[in-house]
């Protein structure tokens, strides 16, 4: 899907859109205490049955069979599933205008970061939902993702928070006398000079170990983005020059596959390109399902594995949150809808089929994340080892200003790269370069948080 165009979030933001409040009920008391003092509602969904919520609701992206399950549940409650072409353009669109939401969607990465400063939207905090109550169960950097720029609001419920990881063919590992034991492999490759040394050794024998040269400054520095909730700049510190040296590195050793998409894909199923990194969902791509259905990189069943990253870094890559507008019709039903999704656990059976692992913590406990064996990655726990991942990881918290500022460092990344410049040069110059690219947006943010 394509990433939507930032100018009307930045519109919205210059516009004046204050973080101090939001319509509906996100602006009620007790929203900067998790709405623990605010009254609850008489009737409310703690005090309802399943069969006593009646009425219909619409879902934008989002889980079919989790919605066919909600409504089994509940029988007298109709959930229309929905994915209008460029669902977050159109979400942006039915918030400025007041008019064209949905009652429920669900936002993915490469959005979330652009509602953060947007009126609209529910604050969960306060009652009725009183998801402070909640707090205590989820994974804390799933929840301060899901907060507004100032930490008053929570604007959405995150379902799942994924870590990016290296999947490997442990057989070739082995063969040329490296470990393929995927907690041996893991602490090899943390060390930066040991993983040169192993790729360096493997490149002789003709094996490749990044598609694109992006990879290696993305997961050899922290999930972090571009600002901060104060709105300083993150990026200009030695572990982002490090990064940059290490994909100089990996162009000199000629680690880096030339070709298309298609190409890739032919070289990981031959074993000419031996690592694939992503995150853990793309589990789906090397397993072939109960119906016979064959993921891309499925031919080499059982000799694929999973580790950590290379250079001892733990990026998320793939999260998700449930949002409800303030304009939904059913509020409660939307809520009750959520609380489902995220907390049921034959709901979150449906997830984990995808390797989407989630940031309510109970979710560990399911007996499918603790024993489920993977025959594509040899048997190996996958989901267990996912979860392991997950209290050290950092992820980009999200802030409006993280497009433009991700289009400058994809550029003038790849063009420092290309000319082989210093590292601490380009990091400067992106700097810059994002300073004054995001100057307008910034000093309207600043405005509505008071700094």
């Amino acid at each position: 899907m394509k990433k939507m165009s930032f100018s009307l979030a930045a519109m919205t933001v210059v516009l004046g859109l204050a973080l101090g409040g939001c319509s509906g009920s996100g602006g009620s008391a007790g929203s900067e205490n998790g709405g623990k003092d605010a009254p609850s509602t008489p009737g409310s969904a703690a005090a309802k049955k399943p069969e006593d919520f009646k009425g219909e609701i619409t879902v934008w992206k989002g889980y079919n069979d989790v919605s066919q399950l909600f409504m089994k549940k509940y029988p007298n409650v109709k959930v229309n599933m929905d994915t209008p072409e460029k669902p977050e353009d159109k979400f942006t669109t039915a918030l400025a205008t007041g008019t064209g939401a949905p009652d429920v969607i669900d936002l993915s990465q490469a959005h979330f970061h652009k509602f953060k400063a947007m009126e609209g939207l529910e604050n969960l905090l306060a009652a009725p939902y009183n998801a402070g109550d909640l707090k205590k169960d989820f994974l804390p950097l799933a929840w301060e993702m899901s907060t507004t720029l100032d930490g008053k609001r929570l604007y959405g419920l995150p379902w799942r928070i994924t870590p990016e990881v290296m999947f490997y063919r442990a057989d070739i590992f082995e063969e040329n006398g490296f470990p393929s034991d995927p907690a041996e492999v893991s602490k090899l490759i943390a060390d930066p000079n040991k993983f040169f040394d192993m790729a360096q050794k493997l490149r002789a024998k003709g094996h490749y170990f990044f598609r694109m040269i992006e990879e290696v400054t993305d997961m050899a520095s922290p999930g972090v983005g571009y600002y901060d909730n104060n709105l300083n700049y993150l990026r200009n510190t030695d572990v982002f020059a490090n990064a940059i040296d290490y994909a100089k590195r990996a162009t000199q050793l000629d680690l880096v596959f030339p070709g298309s998409k298609e190409e890739q894909d032919r070289a990981l199923n031959s074993g000419k390109l031996i690592t694939y990194y992503g995150g853990i969902y793309r589990l789906s791509t090397f397993q072939i399902d109960e119906k016979g259905n064959k993921g891309s990189l499925s031919e080499n069943q059982g000799k694929w594995r999973v580790a950590s990253l290379p250079f001892g870094q733990t990026p998320g890559l793939g999260y998700g949150m449930y949002v409800i507008p303030s304009q939904s019709k059913n509020k409660e039903l939307a809520w009750e809808y959520i609380k489902f999704a995220i907390t049921n656990p034959e709901a979150q059976e449906i997830f984990l089929k995808t390797a989407d692992l989630s940031p309510y913590k109970p979710v560990r406990d399911l007996k499918t994340v603790k024993e489920k064996a993977e025959p594509a990655m040899g048997g190996q726990k996958v989901l267990q080892f996912g979860f392991s991942l997950m209290d050290k990881m950092l992820y980009q918290s999200g802030n409006p200003l993280d497009e433009k500022a991700s289009g400058i460092w994809k550029t003038k990344l790849s063009e420092g790269l290309t000319k082989n410049q210093d590292s601490r040069a380009v990091l400067k110059t992106i700097m810059d370069e994002t300073e004054k690219a995001v100057s307008v947006e910034k000093e309207a943010l600043k405005k509505t948080l008071g700094k």
